[in-house]
């Protein structure tokens, strides 16, 4: 179904967690929008937005059809996402199954970019890869940092930054230093740097970044 131009979805890139790191264009997308559509993190960021909030689901293709229906009635529809639309992104599906062209997609500031700012590094000769809820990329992950010098990696409970420092150094690939992000822009936001060994050994929990250099 073509969605009519006036009622393109639009796709708010959120930033790595603070409100204050969305663009001002995003801000005024969710302020004018009717529907605003995100997980309970991101919809809780606006409290007093005037628009009918639905709390994002799993299942994605009941998302898209859901979203075909309410452009049918509204003109602003917006989709929450964490970070920036075009990195490790629920975009890519949206726009994949909605159609690039019923779709206006406002970029936000990844937690990447944001964790190699912390750090006083640029990112342009980085390699990225995202383990969330990807399990068995453990293997390409320690290729990926044995044949580059910067390495970005968005983990999660499972697989871990310690879970990663022993699968380089089961690899001999211990010459490297390991930054973590924690609750990056959060009031609670830490940055600490490993070794190899000593990441193997620390008390980590949770998605963090780390970044192998």
């Amino acid at each position: 179904m073509q969605i009519p131009d006036k009622k393109k979805v639009t796709i708010v890139g959120c930033g790595p967690g603070d409100k204050s790191y969305i663009t001002q264009i995003g801000i005024d997308k969710i302020i004018e929008s009717e529907i605003l559509i995100g997980s309970k993190r991101l919809l809780e960021i606006f409290p007093d937005v005037s628009a009918k909030q639905i709390l994002l689901g799993r299942d994605y293709n009941d998302l898209v059809e859901n979203i075909k229906k309410l452009t049918l009635e509204y003109n602003k529809v917006v989709v929450l996402v964490s970070g920036d639309p075009g990195f490790f992104s629920l975009a890519k599906i949206l726009t994949k199954k909605l159609g690039i062209n019923n779709c206006n997609v406002i970029p936000g500031i990844s937690s990447v970019q944001l964790a190699f700012a912390r750090i006083g590094e640029s990112w342009s000769d980085a390699q990225f890869m995202s383990l969330h809820g990807r399990d068995g990329e453990l293997e390409r992950l320690t290729q990926t940092i044995k044949e580059n010098n910067k390495v970005a990696v968005l983990t999660d409970d499972i697989n871990n930054p310690t879970r990663i420092a022993e699968a380089l150094q089961k690899n001999n690939i211990t010459n490297r230093t390991a930054y973590v992000f924690e609750n990056l822009s959060a009031h609670n936001e830490s940055i600490h740097e490993f070794s190899i060994r000593s990441l193997c050994n620390a008390d980590i929990n949770g998605m963090n970044i780390v970044i192998f250099m």
